[in-house]
């Protein structure tokens, strides 16, 4: 059994705030049910009056200072069996200087002015602040031990999201650097034979640059820019690879606005030109189209040719691999991917439910 100070898990303000106010709540409900205890007991309002006023405010001070003592030994490594042992002599010690006290209090009394048998007082005022202070005592590491475990979940829980965060701020810097640098060693090559289509195609680079820059560090994109960004990838790949390349989009409207994990089409669009440019179509339009079903988003590219080990395209490393482990962490098991063939043309299909995870 662990125990920790019941200041943890809290900001040092909030905790210490949330303990003064409990203790000194605490106490004063103690200090009035002691009252109607030691009336009914004792049979005295006066002697009543003066123990309470005596002995509830010193057994407030003795366990403030107790929880303060306690806080700050906390994370030294003190075993639980010296810190229970240390908590049963605090409630021996203290039950015995409030007994003597509360005795010295009665033989202010003329005798007969309290009901209680002589020599008891004593005897019945430890046993009194014994069961107090016990029960104060086991309500405190309770409620410690209970904020030290929500304190280790929020630990927890912190450090998966920072790793998340670092895993996905990885597999963005993933998408690009090949992409750019093909690119520009196809405009290159492009200079001295074809100046007019590396000079469009550094303009159509430019464009789509400007996307990928304004939007770096967002995570997230509107389904409107991705598709911008996916029509201005696909000219890039027209005029690198000089073949009759299209895209036609089928849009919902509704679906426009709709926030996505930023390149999310780039990867399906790209992984159609990489794969079904195998194929010997002189005109390859790639399709996409998003539409709602529900409380899903649905998008889907397909391309012509013929599918090939899908599960490795899926689950492999990739463009498609990244994407599915950033779907994964984006929205975890509310998300379905999708690669099969139908008729001539290969579709990747993706579905979204409910908002994306913040990074």
């Amino acid at each position: 059994m662990k125990f920790t100070s019941i200041n943890q898990g809290l900001s040092p303000g909030e905790s210490s705030l949330g303990f003064w106010r409990a203790q000194t709540l605490g106490w004063v409900f103690l200090a009035i049910v002691g009252f109607f205890i030691r009336l009914a007991i004792f049979g005295n309002a006066t002697a009543a009056f003066w123990l309470t006023a005596a002995l509830e405010p010193l057994a407030f001070v003795l366990t403030s200072g107790a929880a303060v003592l306690h806080g700050r030994r906390s994370g030294k490594g003190d075993p639980p069996l010296l810190v229970l042992v240390c908590a049963v002599l605090f409630c021996l010690t203290a039950s015995a200087l409030l007994a003597s006290i509360a005795y010295g209090i009665h033989s202010l009394f003329l005798p007969g002015a309290i009901r209680v048998l002589p020599g008891n007082q004593y005897r019945l005022g430890f046993l009194y602040y014994m069961g107090m202070l016990s029960i104060w005592t086991l309500i405190y590491f309770g409620v410690s031990a209970e904020l030290s475990a929500r304190t280790e979940r929020l630990s927890k829980m912190k450090a998966e999201t920072r790793s998340l965060k670092l895993e996905l701020e990885h597999l963005q810097l993933q998408i690009e650097p090949h992409f750019l640098f093909n690119s520009l060693n196809t405009i290159v090559a492009e200079i001295a034979d074809r100046p007019a289509i590396a000079e469009e195609m550094t303009r159509s680079l430019a464009e789509y640059l400007r996307y990928s820059l304004d939007r770096r560090g967002r995570g997230l994109s509107r389904l409107e820019e991705e598709i911008e960004a996916a029509e201005a990838y696909v000219r890039i790949q027209a005029l690198r690879f000089d073949k009759k390349l299209e895209c036609r989009c089928q849009i919902e409207p509704a679906t426009l606005e709709i926030n996505i994990p930023r390149m999310t089409l780039q990867g399906l669009v790209e992984n159609a030109i990489k794969h079904g440019m195998r194929s010997e179509h002189a005109h390859f339009p790639i399709c996409i189209r998003t539409r709602l079903q529900g409380d899903e988003l649905l998008i889907e590219v397909d391309n012509p040719g013929r599918l090939h080990a899908p599960f490795d395209l899926a689950n492999g490393g990739g463009g498609l691999g990244n994407l599915c482990r950033r779907l994964v962490l984006r929205y975890p098991d509310r998300h379905a991917f999708l690669l099969e063939q139908r008729g001539e043309r290969t579709v990747a299909q993706i579905r979204l439910r409910g908002e994306p995870e913040p990074a």
